[in-house]
C-alpha cells in the first residue's frame, strides 16, 4: 500500500508538492492555506525525514499504478481505480490521537532529545559507563547532557520513572497501541528496541503507518510535557511552540489585535507590510476564532466579494480588478472548511 494514497480526493484535485510540504513541514502561507482546504493540515511535520526523491517516486507508483492522475498544473486526483482501493484500505490505515496538537513541535527533535535521555538515565542507573548512545544531532545531544547534569543528583531515576509511569498510564487510556510501541521502541541497559518491522508485526500495523504512529507518540508527549511539571518538562519544554503561529507572526498578532493598523505595524517592526499580511493571513488559518473578522475583512468587504466569488472557495480565479489578493485569500479561508469562528455564530 502506497503511504500517500490517503492525501488524494477523487473529487477535488490537490496540488502534489502542498502534501509534500506539509508532510514535511515546509511552512509558507500556500501550504497552510491549501492544507486547510484540502483537510490535511494536522498531517503538518507528520513525515519531516520524506525527502524530494523518495516522494516522487511513491507518486510516480501511484500514477503507473492507475491509481492517480495528474494534469499540466501538477494537481493530482484518484482515479476511480484509485478511490476503490482507498476505500478498501481506509480500515486498516492508523488514525492518528493527537495530530490537533500538529503545530505543537517538532516531534523529529523530541524523539532524539527523549530516547538519548531515557538511554542515558536507564544506562546511569545500572551504573554503566561504557555504552554507545545514539547518533543524534549535536545541538541534542548537548541539550541532553546539561539536563542529566542539572538533575541526576536528585534522584533523577525516580523522578523520570515517576513521570513515564503517569504519561503511559494516561496514554494507555487514550490509545494502548501507542503506549505499547512508545515503551518497547525505547532504548537503554541491555535494551535495543523495536525495529520497525518488529513494531509492525507486533502492533499488526503498515510499515509505511509507523512513521505516522510514532508522530503520534511524540505529540502525545510533547502535550504532556507542555502540561505536568516534571524531568520530561525540563527536558523538553524548550522545544515546545506556545502557539499555532512562528514567533514573528505572534508579535504581528499580538499588535494587530491591540489595535494597531498594518502600516504602523510595519513601521514598528521593519518589515514590509506584505510581510505583515502574510502574518496576518498565517493567523486566519491557523487560529481563526481568534481574529475579529469584521476588522480584518469587513461585512461590507465580504459582501462585495461574494457577488463574485461563489461556490467551492479552491475553484475560485483571482481577479485583481475585483480586490486585492490578501482580500482575496482572506475571503477564502473565511468561506472555508473548519472555521470555528463559523461555528460559533450559527
Amino acid at each position: 500500500m502506497n503511504k500517500l494514497l490517503r492525501f488524494f480526493s477523487y473529487h477535488q484535485p490537490r496540488r502534489i508538492r502542498v502534501i509534500e510540504n506539509t508532510l514535511r513541514s515546509r511552512r509558507t502561507v500556500a501550504t497552510l492555506f491549501w492544507a486547510r482546504q484540502y483537510g490535511i493540515l494536522e498531517w503538518l511535520g507528520a513525515d519531516r525525514t520524506l525527502n524530494r526523491q523518495e516522494y516522487d517516486q511513491l507518486i510516480n507508483q501511484l500514477v503507473a499504478d492507475k491509481l492517480l492522475a495528474i494534469d499540466d498544473q501538477s494537481q493530482a486526483i484518484l482515479t476511480e481505480k484509485g478511490a476503490k482501493v482507498l476505500k478498501n484500505e481506509e480500515e486498516t490505515f492508523y488514525i492518528p490521537s493527537f495530530y490537533d496538537w500538529y503545530w505543537l513541535t517538532n516531534t523529529q527533535r523530541i524523539i532524539q532529545r527523549l530516547f538519548l535521555a531515557i538511554q542515558v538515565v536507564s544506562e546511569f542507573s545500572y551504573h554503566q559507563r561504557k555504552y554507545v548512545p545514539l547518533a543524534i544531532s549535536y545541538g541534542e545531544m548537548v541539550a541532553v547532557k546539561q539536563w542529566f547534569r542539572q538533575n541526576y543528583h536528585h534522584d533523577l531515576v525516580k523522578n523520570l520513572y515517576t513521570d513515564l509511569h503517569r504519561f503511559g498510564s494516561a496514554l494507555e487510556s487514550e490509545n494502548p497501541r501507542m503506549t505499547t510501541d512508545l515503551f518497547n521502541v525505547m532504548i537503554g541497559y541491555q535494551r535495543s528496541g523495536w525495529t520497525i518491522n518488529q513494531a509492525a508485526q507486533e502492533l499488526k500495523i503498515k510499515i509505511d503507518d509507523i512513521q505516522y504512529l510514532r508522530h503520534d507518540e511524540m505529540l502525545a508527549v510533547s502535550a504532556y510535557a507542555r502540561n505536568f511539571p516534571g524531568p520530561l518538562q525540563q527536558l523538553l519544554l524548550p522545544l515546545i511552540n506556545e502557539s499555532p503561529l512562528n514567533r514573528s507572526a505572534q508579535v504581528t498578532f499580538d499588535l494587530y489585535t491591540q489595535g494597531e493598523p498594518i502600516e504602523l505595524i510595519a513601521q514598528e517592526r521593519r518589515l514590509k507590510e506584505n510581510t505583515i499580511r502574510e502574518h496576518l493571513l498565517e493567523a486566519a488559518i491557523l487560529i481563526p476564532d481568534k481574529l475579529d473578522w469584521d476588522i480584518l475583512l469587513p461585512e461590507s468587504k465580504r459582501d462585495e466579494l461574494s457577488r463574485f466569488y461563489k461556490g467551492e472557495p479552491t475553484a475560485w480565479k483571482f481577479d485583481e480588478q475585483i480586490a486585492s489578493f490578501y482580500e482575496y485569500r482572506l475571503y477564502q479561508i473565511f468561506q472555508g472548511p473548519k472555521c470555528q469562528f463559523k461555528l460559533e455564530r450559527k
